[in-house]
Protein backbone atom coordinates (compact mmCIF):
# COMPACT_ATOMS: atom_id res chain seq x y z
CA UNK A 1 0.00 0.00 0.00
CA UNK A 2 1.21 3.51 -0.70
CA UNK A 3 1.87 5.80 2.22
CA UNK A 4 -0.09 8.93 2.98
CA UNK A 5 1.73 12.21 2.49
CA UNK A 6 0.17 13.55 5.68
CA UNK A 7 1.32 11.19 8.40
CA UNK A 8 0.54 13.74 11.10
CA UNK A 9 -3.13 12.94 10.61
CA UNK A 10 -4.31 9.77 12.31
CA UNK A 11 -7.14 9.41 9.80
CA UNK A 12 -7.85 11.56 6.79
CA UNK A 13 -9.58 11.59 3.46
CA UNK A 14 -8.20 13.39 0.42
CA UNK A 15 -10.51 14.72 -2.28
CA UNK A 16 -13.11 11.97 -1.92
CA UNK A 17 -15.72 11.96 -4.68
CA UNK A 18 -18.69 9.59 -4.75
CA UNK A 19 -21.09 9.38 -7.68
CA UNK A 20 -24.31 7.38 -7.67
CA UNK A 21 -25.30 7.43 -11.32
CA UNK A 22 -25.87 11.07 -12.15
CA UNK A 23 -25.92 12.12 -8.48
CA UNK A 24 -22.72 13.37 -6.84
CA UNK A 25 -23.09 12.44 -3.16
CA UNK A 26 -19.61 13.64 -2.10
CA UNK A 27 -17.56 16.24 -3.91
CA UNK A 28 -13.85 16.61 -3.13
CA UNK A 29 -14.23 15.91 0.60
CA UNK A 30 -11.01 16.16 2.61
CA UNK A 31 -11.36 15.61 6.35
CA UNK A 32 -8.77 14.93 9.04
CA UNK A 33 -8.97 13.43 12.53
CA UNK A 34 -6.04 13.43 14.94
CA UNK A 35 -5.18 10.86 17.58
CA UNK A 36 -7.56 11.05 20.57
CA UNK A 37 -9.64 13.71 18.78
CA UNK A 38 -13.44 13.79 18.80
CA UNK A 39 -14.53 15.18 15.45
CA UNK A 40 -18.14 16.04 14.71
CA UNK A 41 -19.56 15.58 11.22
CA UNK A 42 -22.82 17.46 10.85
CA UNK A 43 -25.09 18.75 8.11
CA UNK A 44 -28.71 18.75 6.92
CA UNK A 45 -30.42 15.54 5.83
CA UNK A 46 -28.95 14.30 2.56
CA UNK A 47 -25.70 16.23 3.02
CA UNK A 48 -23.55 13.12 2.55
CA UNK A 49 -22.65 12.19 6.15
CA UNK A 50 -23.62 8.51 5.97
CA UNK A 51 -22.01 8.23 2.53
CA UNK A 52 -18.75 9.49 4.00
CA UNK A 53 -19.00 6.91 6.80
CA UNK A 54 -19.62 4.22 4.19
CA UNK A 55 -16.53 5.24 2.23
CA UNK A 56 -14.37 5.38 5.36
CA UNK A 57 -15.42 1.88 6.41
CA UNK A 58 -15.32 0.18 3.01
CA UNK A 59 -19.05 -0.15 2.30
CA UNK A 60 -18.88 2.27 -0.64
CA UNK A 61 -15.99 2.70 -3.05
CA UNK A 62 -15.07 6.30 -3.84
CA UNK A 63 -15.18 7.36 -7.48
CA UNK A 64 -11.92 9.21 -6.86
CA UNK A 65 -9.82 10.39 -3.93
CA UNK A 66 -8.54 8.29 -1.05
CA UNK A 67 -8.77 7.50 2.65
CA UNK A 68 -5.75 6.97 4.90
CA UNK A 69 -5.29 5.57 8.40
CA UNK A 70 -2.09 5.43 10.43
CA UNK A 71 -0.07 6.38 7.37
CA UNK A 72 -1.53 3.71 5.08
CA UNK A 73 -3.88 3.98 2.15
CA UNK A 74 -7.03 2.02 3.08
CA UNK A 75 -8.99 2.98 -0.03
CA UNK A 76 -10.71 -0.02 -1.59
CA UNK A 77 -10.41 -2.30 1.44
CA UNK A 78 -13.46 -4.41 2.28
CA UNK A 79 -15.41 -3.61 5.47
CA UNK A 80 -13.95 -6.53 7.44
CA UNK A 81 -10.43 -5.52 6.38
CA UNK A 82 -11.06 -1.95 7.57
CA UNK A 83 -12.44 -3.29 10.86
CA UNK A 84 -9.31 -5.42 11.37
CA UNK A 85 -7.29 -2.21 11.34
CA UNK A 86 -9.37 -0.89 14.23
CA UNK A 87 -11.91 1.31 12.44
CA UNK A 88 -15.32 0.42 13.85
CA UNK A 89 -18.71 2.01 13.17
CA UNK A 90 -22.35 2.04 14.18
CA UNK A 91 -25.36 2.57 11.91
CA UNK A 92 -28.44 4.81 11.89
CA UNK A 93 -30.64 1.72 11.71
CA UNK A 94 -29.62 -0.17 14.80
CA UNK A 95 -28.04 -3.48 13.82
CA UNK A 96 -28.79 -5.34 17.02
CA UNK A 97 -30.32 -8.82 16.97
CA UNK A 98 -33.69 -8.62 18.77
CA UNK A 99 -33.82 -12.29 19.73
CA UNK A 100 -30.48 -12.18 21.59
CA UNK A 101 -29.80 -10.76 25.02
CA UNK A 102 -27.85 -7.57 25.66
CA UNK A 103 -24.83 -9.67 26.65
CA UNK A 104 -25.04 -11.82 23.53
CA UNK A 105 -25.36 -8.77 21.28
CA UNK A 106 -22.30 -7.13 22.81
CA UNK A 107 -20.30 -10.38 22.56
CA UNK A 108 -20.76 -10.33 18.79
CA UNK A 109 -18.35 -7.39 18.66
CA UNK A 110 -15.64 -9.46 20.32
CA UNK A 111 -15.04 -11.58 17.22
CA UNK A 112 -12.43 -9.12 15.85
CA UNK A 113 -10.18 -9.95 18.79
CA UNK A 114 -10.45 -13.72 18.57
CA UNK A 115 -7.56 -15.80 17.17
CA UNK A 116 -8.25 -18.23 14.39
CA UNK A 117 -9.79 -21.39 15.80
CA UNK A 118 -10.81 -24.73 14.33
CA UNK A 119 -14.53 -25.43 14.28
CA UNK A 120 -14.07 -28.59 16.33
CA UNK A 121 -12.44 -26.53 19.12
CA UNK A 122 -15.73 -24.66 19.41
CA UNK A 123 -18.02 -27.64 18.87
CA UNK A 124 -16.31 -29.74 21.53
CA UNK A 125 -15.86 -26.70 23.80
CA UNK A 126 -12.24 -27.52 24.45
CA UNK A 127 -10.21 -25.77 27.13
CA UNK A 128 -8.83 -23.10 24.79
CA UNK A 129 -12.31 -22.13 23.64
CA UNK A 130 -13.77 -22.07 27.17
CA UNK A 131 -10.90 -19.87 28.40
CA UNK A 132 -11.51 -17.36 25.61
CA UNK A 133 -15.25 -17.49 26.22
CA UNK A 134 -14.86 -16.64 29.91
CA UNK A 135 -12.51 -13.76 29.08
CA UNK A 136 -14.95 -12.42 26.49
CA UNK A 137 -17.89 -12.54 28.91
CA UNK A 138 -15.94 -10.68 31.60
CA UNK A 139 -14.99 -7.94 29.14
CA UNK A 140 -18.51 -7.76 27.74
CA UNK A 141 -20.01 -7.27 31.21
CA UNK A 142 -17.48 -4.50 31.91
CA UNK A 143 -18.49 -2.76 28.68
CA UNK A 144 -22.19 -3.24 29.41
CA UNK A 145 -21.71 -1.61 32.80
CA UNK A 146 -19.77 1.26 31.24
CA UNK A 147 -22.70 2.09 28.93
CA UNK A 148 -25.18 1.82 31.79
CA UNK A 149 -26.96 -1.45 30.94
CA UNK A 150 -25.70 -3.87 33.60
CA UNK A 151 -29.18 -4.26 35.12
CA UNK A 152 -30.62 -5.46 31.79
CA UNK A 153 -27.69 -7.56 30.54
CA UNK A 154 -29.86 -10.72 30.45
CA UNK A 155 -32.86 -9.09 28.76
CA UNK A 156 -33.69 -9.67 25.12
CA UNK A 157 -32.81 -6.71 22.92
CA UNK A 158 -36.35 -6.57 21.55
CA UNK A 159 -37.65 -5.69 25.02
CA UNK A 160 -35.42 -2.63 25.37
CA UNK A 161 -36.28 0.99 24.60
CA UNK A 162 -34.81 2.50 21.45
CA UNK A 163 -32.37 4.47 23.59
CA UNK A 164 -31.20 1.30 25.33
CA UNK A 165 -30.80 -0.44 21.97
CA UNK A 166 -28.55 2.45 20.92
CA UNK A 167 -26.41 1.85 24.00
CA UNK A 168 -26.19 -1.87 23.13
CA UNK A 169 -24.81 -1.02 19.69
CA UNK A 170 -22.28 1.39 21.22
CA UNK A 171 -21.26 -1.34 23.66
CA UNK A 172 -20.81 -3.84 20.83
CA UNK A 173 -18.54 -1.37 19.06
CA UNK A 174 -16.52 -0.66 22.20
CA UNK A 175 -15.77 -4.30 23.04
CA UNK A 176 -13.88 -4.61 19.76
CA UNK A 177 -11.31 -2.11 21.15
CA UNK A 178 -11.51 0.38 18.30
CA UNK A 179 -8.74 2.80 17.42
CA UNK A 180 -11.16 4.97 15.44
CA UNK A 181 -14.88 4.83 16.23
CA UNK A 182 -17.48 6.24 13.81
CA UNK A 183 -20.84 6.81 15.47
CA UNK A 184 -23.85 7.46 13.22
CA UNK A 185 -26.50 9.34 15.24
CA UNK A 186 -25.62 7.89 18.67
CA UNK A 187 -27.87 10.38 20.50
CA UNK A 188 -31.01 9.52 18.50
CA UNK A 189 -33.75 8.30 20.81
CA UNK A 190 -31.76 8.85 24.00
CA UNK A 191 -33.21 10.68 26.98
CA UNK A 192 -31.34 13.73 28.27
CA UNK A 193 -29.80 11.69 31.10
CA UNK A 194 -28.73 8.95 28.64
CA UNK A 195 -27.17 11.59 26.37
CA UNK A 196 -25.21 13.02 29.28
CA UNK A 197 -24.00 9.54 30.19
CA UNK A 198 -22.92 8.76 26.61
CA UNK A 199 -21.22 12.15 26.33
CA UNK A 200 -19.11 11.42 29.42
CA UNK A 201 -18.33 7.93 28.13
CA UNK A 202 -17.14 9.16 24.73
CA UNK A 203 -14.98 11.89 26.23
CA UNK A 204 -13.40 9.32 28.53
CA UNK A 205 -12.69 7.04 25.56
CA UNK A 206 -10.82 9.79 23.75
CA UNK A 207 -8.96 11.29 26.68
CA UNK A 208 -8.18 8.18 28.75
CA UNK A 209 -8.29 5.24 26.34
CA UNK A 210 -6.75 6.71 23.21
CA UNK A 211 -9.76 6.27 20.92
CA UNK A 212 -10.39 8.76 18.13
CA UNK A 213 -14.02 9.40 17.19
CA UNK A 214 -16.08 10.81 14.34
CA UNK A 215 -19.64 11.55 15.44
CA UNK A 216 -22.51 12.37 13.12
CA UNK A 217 -25.73 13.49 14.80
CA UNK A 218 -28.66 15.89 14.50
CA UNK A 219 -28.86 16.53 18.26
CA UNK A 220 -26.85 19.73 18.23
CA UNK A 221 -26.53 20.16 22.00
CA UNK A 222 -24.97 16.70 22.19
CA UNK A 223 -22.59 17.28 19.27
CA UNK A 224 -21.50 20.70 20.50
CA UNK A 225 -20.84 19.33 23.98
CA UNK A 226 -18.86 16.22 23.09
CA UNK A 227 -16.95 17.23 19.93
CA UNK A 228 -13.79 19.29 20.01
CA UNK A 229 -13.95 20.22 16.34
CA UNK A 230 -16.65 19.93 13.72
CA UNK A 231 -16.84 19.57 9.95
CA UNK A 232 -20.05 20.64 8.24
CA UNK A 233 -21.24 18.91 5.06
CA UNK A 234 -23.79 20.45 2.72
CA UNK A 235 -24.74 19.05 -0.70
CA UNK A 236 -21.76 16.69 -0.47
CA UNK A 237 -19.15 19.39 0.14
CA UNK A 238 -17.32 20.64 3.23
CA UNK A 239 -19.01 23.91 4.09
CA UNK A 240 -17.06 24.87 7.21
CA UNK A 241 -14.72 23.43 9.84
CA UNK A 242 -13.66 24.56 13.29
CA UNK A 243 -14.43 24.50 17.03
CA UNK A 244 -18.02 24.32 18.23
CA UNK A 245 -18.32 28.03 19.08
CA UNK A 246 -17.10 28.99 15.61
CA UNK A 247 -19.46 26.58 13.84
CA UNK A 248 -22.43 27.61 15.99
CA UNK A 249 -22.18 31.20 14.72
CA UNK A 250 -20.97 30.56 11.18
CA UNK A 251 -23.38 32.40 8.79
CA UNK A 252 -23.16 29.79 6.00
CA UNK A 253 -23.84 27.00 8.48
CA UNK A 254 -26.88 28.84 9.84
CA UNK A 255 -28.13 29.39 6.31
CA UNK A 256 -27.73 25.69 5.45
CA UNK A 257 -29.73 24.64 8.51
CA UNK A 258 -32.43 27.27 8.74
CA UNK A 259 -32.38 28.95 5.33
CA UNK A 260 -32.68 32.65 4.61
CA UNK A 261 -35.51 35.16 4.67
Amino acid sequence: MCESKRKGDYFHSEGVVVNFGGLRALNNVSLSVGENEIRGLIGPNGAGKSTFFNVATGYVKASSGGTFFEGENISGLKPHEVAKRGIIRTFQKRGILPGLTVLENVLIGYHRLLPEMKLWHIGLRLKRFKTLEKKAIVEALEVIESVGLRDVSDQLARDLSFGQQTLVEIGRALISRPKLLLLDEPAAGLSSSEREHVSRLLKRLAHSHGVSLIISDHVMDFVMDVCENLSVLNFGEILAEGPADYIRQHPRVLEAYIGTG
